[in-house]
């Protein structure tokens, strides 16, 4: 489904964790900007902007370590040339679905990340535990 890739889990361990949780949000809002001219390409029959979408989206997932949506993107790029629009949009639903398991486990990690530290700061473990219950009920990132 997807995991943290071992470059941003050297970015985590050294402290930098916020360039790991920009990048996630960042490769979640193009990507679902980019399935959606994905899905209007294929509306309108336009191989050229399917493929290219695709491939774009399939280097994206790879780097962020989504590899099976990355497999599928490439499947959809190698559909695209013939233009087999039933099986495009067959791998299309596919990808679709993924990618949902993919934001989905996002998701966990950037809520886990934040109630983490969100609660550094607590000493005592109930607080820490009612302040990690009460910022994951608030968190906007909740899937």
């Amino acid at each position: 489904m997807w995991h943290l890739p071992e470059t941003l889990r050297e970015f985590e361990q050294t402290g930098d964790e916020t360039i790991v949780l920009e990048l996630i949000d960042s490769f979640q809002n193009d990507t679902a900007h980019r399935f959606e001219r994905l899905h209007d390409a294929v509306a309108r029959l336009d191989a050229a902007t399917v493929k290219a979408e695709a491939h774009a989206v399939g280097g994206s997932a790879r780097q962020m370590g989504a590899e099976a949506l990355a497999d599928l993107c490439q499947a959809v790029e190698a559909v695209a040339p013939p233009m087999n629009w039933p099986e495009l949009e067959s791998k299309m639903e596919q990808a679709d679905l993924r990618f949902a398991e993919v934001r989905t486990a996002m998701s966990e990690f950037v809520d886990a990340r934040w109630r983490a530290s969100a609660c550094e700061s607590c000493s005592d473990p109930l607080r820490k535990l009612a302040t990690g219950l009460e910022f994951y009920r608030e968190s906007p990132h909740r899937g």
